[in-house]
């Protein structure tokens, strides 16, 4: 039986609405210590935002992100997964969109997030002892 992506997904999702600035989206990364936020209207997610998002449309066109928008910066549209899919369909959709970050509806609403690190942490061997020799 396969493992499901609900089983791994975090359900704590840092989100900005799509009228904020890429230093919202900026600020909301850093103060989470993560590395994309997702964009939304209502409760609908429009777009993400990831940290190359913010180095290639931002850092690197040498624009004020006060003054630019989210919309601006975003990727779109975003590719999402139901969080009975298995670890597997996502893995395999990650790799074939390139991307590492993957939102997870449950019943068309948003409902957490799943990443490629998730993915690895899931597949590691667990420890058995702190020191093994």
């Amino acid at each position: 039986m396969s493992v499901s992506i609900a089983t791994v997904m975090s359900r704590k999702v840092v989100t900005v609405n799509s009228t904020s600035s890429a230093y919202d989206a900026v600020k909301e990364m850093m103060n989470h210590d993560i590395g994309c936020v997702l964009v939304v209207e209502g409760k609908k997610v429009v777009g993400i935002v990831t940290k190359g998002d913010i180095l290639r449309e931002v850092v690197m066109k040498r624009l004020d992100p006060l003054v630019l928008g989210v919309k601006s910066v975003m990727s779109q549209p975003v590719v999402v997964i139901d969080s009975n899919e298995s670890l597997t369909n996502a893995s395999s959709l990650m790799s074939r969109m390139s991307i590492s970050k993957l939102p997870v509806l449950e019943k068309d609403e948003l409902a957490g997030i799943i990443t490629s690190t998730d993915l690895v942490r899931r597949n590691q061997p667990k420890k058995l002892g702190k020191d093994r020799i």
